[in-house]
């Protein structure tokens, strides 16, 4: 390790050395009319290098002596020139949009009309305009087919990302992350300091994966960082955004009936089946042994669980310093959340500096980012009493919902000093003051990102350029898990409480991800015919470390120390050590610039296959063709340009963990026994000679522009089959195992999606209407799991999980439901009224979006910019267990309905006594008990009871901002910029009426449903939030 650090050490001093070395180019751009122009790009040919030009339209430059330099603007014709000492240029108007450069393959820059797939670009002021606070959370709503979900609303930006539906019915889906030309985990995209991009293209298709590897097989996010000062002077920035945040959707809870059981009132029951209420005066929980109670008015207490959370605080300050090819960021952001103590505190440094001399450019970029938390363990709770088997395993929410409404839940948060809050008191017997619970399971983090790189570049002649990429992403995570000692009074025994002990959990994590790469990229024109082409090698290798040492019963209140336990030490250490070797090639051919074939090929070699069969290629093709120049007088005042493009890929990825060729040893429940270990093989089957599982993509699209451009729209249709792949099936015991690991299921995805701009929508004066629209539909089919088995299980719960069924999308829920006629009515017992459980479980729905929409309006005036983002997703269903542990409690809307009153179930029937399989409308049959019904497996053993449409409109963001006028300014020489503004994120979330529980985006967080499962919520996961705030931006 050391001497990698060394020689990262070594790179880094080279790097510096080198900025030091300068050869400049000097220049104007104007536009047609003489007046400079401001922003406009240069950029080194064949590079990522480049700088804009400042305030006059001057920009300085370094740059090879043979090289070429590629100037543009939006809104203008593109052109290249060759390097010289003065460059003076004038851009003429074009609005074409196929003549933008988009970021692609290895970091280099190509027009948008070469390209013979889908891609989106986003810009920083785009990415930025609600100040969010990851990049993931910033990119939501505003492309076709990626489909972002927050999982939570804590003090970390949990998301799910797919793009284009799944590729992998079990193995990772995770799009592939690009920062700067370097691959990175994805789990970066939530640490990154988002004022620090200056773009983000999204790559859709699997075209990308022959030449950025098996990683791009789900698409590709490529973030390009800023690398120097847009006006070519030296620029300071500094910006505050300060944010709020509250809850947006709570449950709906009934408000008639509080504590107790049956009707009965009981003063220290956490069911909420008591009488209803009366407003009369009650004792709440029993006398303390000083003779004290405490009285309450019976009566429902507005907004008492709510009541329960903070006002969230979000606020980020960022300093920057760029001139010319140098960059420099630091950024602070402290995060505190709507649970009580729970906060997580980011800071962020980046160095990006560049420097080119005479034919050799080199770049160094470096981000440190470092993450310190306090929160909430929710698992470590929930684990400690699943473990000792009493009923809190649901999660803090659970503790929350299920409190009575007639109980002033925010009274017992000082339980130091009150004794009806503390431990041994709380008026409930089965469930612990929240409070307390808060106090008690704690979990800190130390979470160090560092993602180094250093880029060479040689171009010994014209038309080649020879470039060396070495990386290093180290990780290390180091957190504490913490429980307090809760000591039980003989009051509080004779309650049925019992003592928690006190423990604690260190866990350590490192992660080393090395990357080296070399590629020769040759490019040159041959009369009408340009010619591309790239040759490379790449070589990574991930190393991770992970040890954990556990103690309990430790003998000395609060202190969380291993060394203070009576027992034996609990403890565990993993690693894993991977290896890639690729190589891989491009050719490009471009003819009159409007006809353009592309084929690229590459060959992995990885070390988590067998040797016999660890290698493996895979190919693509794809073309475009630019109808408006391909056909003499196509192009007109209605039709701006028209682009075809089509590309068929076949990708190949070995997405398995290490080590699962064969069978391994773990030590057994109960080992270390009398000193001695015992270890145990697992239950699972693996074959040695696994394969990869293989995606034949194929998609087609087009690329439009109408009215001068005023209207763009790009369409694109895509079908992928995914085969070979790798899943665990269950077995026949017989064979000694449970589980076996096989090539086997395949299933294909396809959809349609669309981007669209009117730039204008509205023009009047100085006020401009601007609108963006984007919709994707998505669905998929289940092809064939393994031999004769029809299904297979991905996880979930036992009544609600996710499924891969034959002829179905990938996922549907295999879920409990009541018995039903053949028109769908629930079949009810002519006895009891209550309804009958089907002994076998059924497939229903959909667990992922079938269509999405983003619309995006924005008003201009002057230097007033309001913006707003609109997001839907649809066609899919959810299903939401606190409803399941709300119904048990009493406390769901549904159970206060109708007074508690026997009712008939509706859209029922029974079985006609006389003539047995023929049923009868169901009209005076009521249940016969409303708590048992509830509280019974009849209700809350049903998952369709609580599955419903996971629909919903959000209003994902708003931006206000106003740019101060250069009269305000002019005045100084100090501030040459300043910006305000008002954001807000997720104002608002509009559900289905069935859905009185959660946003259907957030995932239960419990460790079994992880992965690939969605639709599926729980008590672990907080209500969902609405942001807003205020920022300012001065530029010196």
């Amino acid at each position: 390790m050391k001497r990698k650090l060394t020689m990262f050490l070594a790179l880094f001093i080279i790097g510096i050395g080198i900025v030091t070395a300068q050869t400049q180019v000097r220049g104007t751009v104007v536009d047609e009319t003489g007046q400079p122009v401001i922003g406009a790009t240069i950029q080194i040919k064949g590079t990522s290098q480049g700088t804009v030009t400042d305030v006059d339209g001057r920009f300085n430059l370094s740059a090879p002596a043979n090289g070429t330099l590629v100037i543009s603007y939006v809104g203008m014709r593109t052109q290249e020139v060759p390097v010289q000492p003065t460059v003076n240029v004038t851009l003429v108007s074009d609005t074409e949009v196929l003549d933008e450069l988009v970021v692609t393959a290895l970091g280099i820059q190509r027009q948008k009309r070469d390209l013979g797939y889908s891609t989106v670009n986003i810009d920083a002021e785009e990415l930025n305009q609600a100040k969010s606070l990851s990049v993931a959370t910033g990119l939501q709503g505003k492309v076709a087919g990626l489909n972002i979900s927050s999982l939570n609303s804590g003090v970390f930006d949990d998301v799910k990302i797919n793009m284009r539906g799944i590729r992998s019915l079990t193995g990772n889906n995770n799009p592939m992350l690009l920062l700067d030309g370097v691959p990175v985990g994805l789990g970066l995209l939530n640490t990154l300091n988002p004022n620090d991009v200056e773009s983000v293209n999204v790559l859709k298709g699997t075209s990308a994966a022959s030449i950025y590897g098996p990683d791009a097989r789900n698409g590709v996010i490529v973030i390009t960082t800023k690398a120097g000062s847009k006006e070519g002077k030296p620029t300071i920035v500094v910006s505050n955004a300060t944010q709020l945040s509250n809850i947006s959707f709570f449950p709906k809870f009934q408000t008639s009936f509080g504590s107790g059981g049956y009707g009965d009132y009981i003063p220290y029951e956490n069911w909420s089946w008591g009488p209803e209420f009366d407003g009369s005066e009650v004792i709440l929980g029993e006398e303390l042994p000083d003779g004290s109670k405490q009285m309450v008015k019976y009566q429902n207490i507005k907004n008492n669980r709510q009541d329960f959370f903070n006002t969230g605080v979000t606020v980020q300050n960022d300093v920057s310093y760029s001139a010319k090819d140098f960059y420099l960021s630091i950024q602070d952001a402290i995060v505190n959340g709507i649970v009580p103590d729970d906060e997580n505190r980011r800071t962020g440094v980046r160095l990006n500096a560049s420097q080119t001399y005479n034919k050799f450019t080199a770049t160094f970029n470096s981000n440190y980012i470092q993450s310190n938390y306090n929160v909430f363990d929710n698992n470590a709770m929930g684990d400690y009493y699943a473990a000792n088997n009493v009923g809190l395993n649901g999660g803090l929410m659970n503790l929350i919902f299920s409190t009575p409404a007639n109980v002033p839940l925010t009274s017992y948060k000082d339980f130091v000093n009150n004794p009806f809050a503390q431990y041994n008191n709380y008026f409930n017997r089965y469930g612990i003051n929240p409070y307390i619970a808060l106090d008690t399971w704690r979990r800190k983090g130390k979470d160090q990102n560092l993602i180094t790189s250093l880029d060479l570049k040689l171009s010994p002649f014209e038309w080649l350029d020879l470039n060396y990429r070495a990386a290093m992403t180290y990780q290390s995570l180091v957190t504490e898990g913490r429980q307090k000692r809760l000591a039980v009074t003989p009051f509080g025994a004779g309650r049925g409480i019992d003592a928690v002990p006190q423990s604690v959990s260190n866990n350590t994590y490192v992660s080393n991800r090395l990357s080296s790469e070399f590629f020769a990229n040759f490019h040159k024109t041959f009369g009408d015919f340009k010619v591309d082409a790239i040759a490379g090698t790449y070589v990574r290798d991930i190393l991770a470390r992970n040890t954990g040492v556990n103690a309990s019963n430790l003998v000395i209140e609060n202190l969380f120390n291993v060394s203070a336990r009576p027992g034996e030490l609990g403890g565990f250490s993993t690693e894993s050590h991977t290896r890639l070797f690729s190589i891989y090639g491009n050719i490009n051919f471009n003819y009159k610039n409007f006809a353009n074939l592309e084929i690229t090929g590459r060959n992995d070699k990885t070390s988590v296959l067998d040797p016999s069969n660890n290698s493996y290629f895979y190919p693509g093709v794809s073309g475009s063709l630019v109808m408006t120049d391909a056909i003499p007088g196509m192009k007109s005042d209605f039709l701006s340009f028209l682009k075809l493009r089509a590309s068929w890929n076949k990708t190949g990825n070995a997405d398995i963990n290490p080590y699962l060729l064969s069978a391994t040893f773990s030590q057994g429940d109960g080992f270390p026994f009398n000193g001695l270990p015992g270890y145990s093989a697992d239950n699972t089957s693996y074959d040695r000679y696994l394969e990869p599982e293989f995606i034949n993509s194929f998609e087609v699209g087009f690329e439009s522009g109408f009215l001068n451009n005023r209207i763009y729209l790009d369409a694109t249709y895509y079908n992928q089959k995914n085969t070979n792949q790798i899943v665990s099936i269950r077995v026949p015991r017989s064979t000694g195992y449970t589980f076996a690991y096989v090539n086997a299921a395949s299933f294909r995805n396809y959809g349609f999606e669309t981007q669209m701009r009117i730039t204008p929508l509205v023009e009047l004066g100085d006020w401009k209407i601007n609108f963006n629209a984007n919709y994707s539909y998505n669905d998929s089919e289940v092809l064939t799991i393994y031999q004769d088995l029809n299904e297979l299980s991905i996880g979930g719960y036992v009544m609600a999980g996710n499924q891969a069924v034959i002829g179905k999308p990938a996922f549907v829920f295999n879920a409990t439901d009541y018995k039903r006629d053949d028109k769908g009515r629930v079949i009810v017992d002519r006895l009891t009224g209550y309804p009958i459980i089907d002994e076998v479980s059924k497939t229903i729905g959909r667990t992922m979006p079938l269509h999405t929409i983003g619309l995006n309006p924005s008003i201009k005036w002057k230097g007033l910019n309001i913006s707003a983002l609109f997001e839907y997703k649809g066609g899919h269903q959810a299903f939401h267990l606190i409803g399941n542990e709300m119904a048990w409690t009493g406390v769901s809307e549904i159970t206060g309905a109708n007074h508690r009153e026997r009712f008939i179930i509706p859209n029922s029937v029974y079985e006609d006594p006389a003539n047995p399989g023929k049923y009868i409308e169901n009209t005076n049959i009521t249940i016969t008990d409303v708590n048992d019904f509830f509280t019974s497996d009849n209700y809350r053993g049903v998952a369709t009871n609580f599955i419903t449409s996971a629909a919903s409109w959000r209003f994902r963001e708003l931006s206000i901002t106003y740019d101060l006028p250069n009269s305000l300014l002019s005045k100084q020489d100090v501030i040459r910029g300043v910006t305000i503004g008002l954001t807000g994120r997720n104002l608002a979330l509009w559900l289905p009426k069935t859905n009185v529980y959660s946003d259907p985006d957030f995932r239960g967080n419990n460790s079994f449903l992880t992965g690939n499962i969605s639709g599926i919520t729980n008590a672990t996961v907080n209500p969902p939030t609405r942001t807003w705030g205020g920022t300012i931006s001065v530029k010196f």
